[in-house]
């Protein structure tokens, strides 16, 4: 039986592990029967995890929520599904949740289960979603819906930390016994070891160059939406604006998650990689859907106000929150959308009182909204009613994309769009990927929104998208 070698600490311990579990086992068989193996080990840090374990060009995904002390890392794809729908063209005639809902179904007899652990629980797929269903550009960084089944991933839940490893090798392959040694022998103290010898340098602030900002073609576009809010044509449309930078060197995009989990640690932080080495990343913080043992969770969010330079000026702004006409009604469409499409679909919802969300640079009004799955509902059938919700899009829902699709000059790609991961028992975490950013290489691609209702004002709602955008600016290395 291979062991591993007295010596592996004089070769990169995370690089021989990487070549075990992505390198060794080239598969040509559709239908091959995937092995799940997991190990507990001793806490560490996901960005760690990513940063000692990722090899190039291997598909990701990171997300993690302090508040709730829970997070997942997912790296590589033993298996997956791309939907790359274009204006005009329809898959078979099934939508694209439906496709991915389909992937799920597939593989779920073609795992095996190596130990006694609550399998069933494990977040296994990972799939993101663009804000539109097609799309006419030329080039495009992520399809209009990917779900893969990872080849390696961390799942981090309080105290508990699990490594899952699924591999095509069959039981009591050699190479399959190798990789359970490296998880059983400190796997944690010498994925750090190596850690602390490759990262051993501090990244310090960036100076970017501003690339493309056009602040007025913002103003323009709420100008021409509260004309159409004018005419009756729609009620509320978010309008979205691309902030493009540029650094001489890379970003990196460890130490940027790392900044965003520090400077917001009430938000969701998350990361999205592709083949290419680019990278979706940001600190939302609305949650699309929860469901955990059929308790469903989603958020209306809609409503800002910046958080104030004392207790009392913060209060205050708080105040006037809650209490502006204007900022309600915005607030109003996105939660009562969200309970109508969830009361359509038999789940009998339950809104929580109106209350502020207050993050580290802006305040929102906040209204969580729950619900019981009863009879059978699968996680994705219930996105696809939900996406877009009027706080990213707008009302009339229809007319809102479609003046989104015609007026923005740039792709949304995965921005306001849905993120997360589900699990082969109806259990899932989705957020919307808002307050988020596109990494290519040396250039980044800024996104924010503002909700344009009657009776907003350019200027504000300007004020507003740079507030956001500032938080990003910080954060990026």
């Amino acid at each position: 039986m291979p062991v591993i070698p007295d010596n592996h600490f004089l070769t990169d311990y995370s690089q021989k592990l990487k070549e075990l579990i992505f390198l060794s086992h080239p598969v040509t068989d559709n239908d091959a029967q995937i092995v799940s193996i997991s190990q507990e080990i001793s806490p560490m840090d996901l960005l760690v995890f990513l940063a000692m374990l990722k090899p190039e060009n291997q598909v990701s995904f990171y997300c993690e929520n302090q508040r709730k002390q829970e997070a997942v890392v997912a790296i590589g794809a033993i298996k997956s599904l791309e939907v790359k729908n274009e204006i005009g063209e329809v898959n078979g005639g099934y939508n694209r949740f439906e496709q991915c809902q389909t992937f799920i179904e597939d593989c779920k007899g073609k795992i095996t289960f190596e130990d006694n652990l609550d399998s069933q629980k494990i977040p296994y797929f990972f799939s993101s979603f663009n804000f539109l269903e097609h799309s006419s550009d030329s080039y495009q960084a992520f399809p209009q819906a990917k779900i893969f089944i990872p080849y390696i991933q961390l799942v981090k839940k309080a105290n508990s930390y699990l490594v899952i490893v699924n591999t095509f090798y069959q039981k009591n392959a050699p190479e399959l016994n190798l990789i359970k040694q490296y998880l059983k022998q400190d796997f944690s103290q010498n994925i750090l070891h190596y850690y602390h010898q490759v990262y051993h340098s501090q990244c310090t602030p960036c100076s970017y160059t501003l690339e493309k900002s056009d602040y007025h073609n913002f103003t323009d576009k709420v100008n021409h939406s509260l004309k159409a809010i004018a005419s009756e044509k729609l009620t509320k449309i978010v309008v979205a604006h691309a902030l493009e930078i540029k650094l001489e060197d890379n970003f990196n995009i460890i130490k940027s998650l790392t900044n965003l989990r520090d400077n917001h640690p009430d938000c969701y932080i998350f990361c999205v990689g592709n083949e290419k080495e680019e990278f979706f990343l940001g600190a939302s913080p609305e949650r699309l859907l929860s469901i955990q043992d059929r308790q469903l969770v989603t958020d209306a969010l809609a409503g800002s106000a910046p958080r104030g330079k004392s207790d009392y000026d913060d209060s205050l702004l708080g105040e006037n929150l809650l209490h502006s006409e204007k900022e309600k009604r915005e607030h109003q469409f996105v939660s009562d959308y969200i309970f109508e499409k969830l009361s359509i679909m038999g789940l009998s919802p339950k809104r929580a009182s109106l209350q502020l969300l207050k993050l580290s640079n802006i305040q929102h009004l906040w209204t969580p909204i729950y619900a019981e799955i009863i009879e059978e509902r699968n996680p994705l059938e219930i996105i696809a009613e939900l996406h877009p919700t009027p706080a990213v899009a707008g009302v009339p829902i229809d007319v809102a994309c479609a003046e989104i699709e015609n007026y923005e000059n740039f792709d949304r790609s995965l921005y306001a769009a849905p993120i997360g991961w589900l699990d082969t028992n109806g259990n899932c975490e989705f957020i919307v990927g808002i307050r988020s950013a596109l990494i290519q290489g040396n250039r980044a691609r800024l996104y924010a929104g503002a909700g344009i209702v009657a009776g907003s004002k350019p200027e504000q709602e300007l004020t507003e998208i740079e507030l956001k955008f500032q938080a990003l600016l910080q954060a990026l290395v």
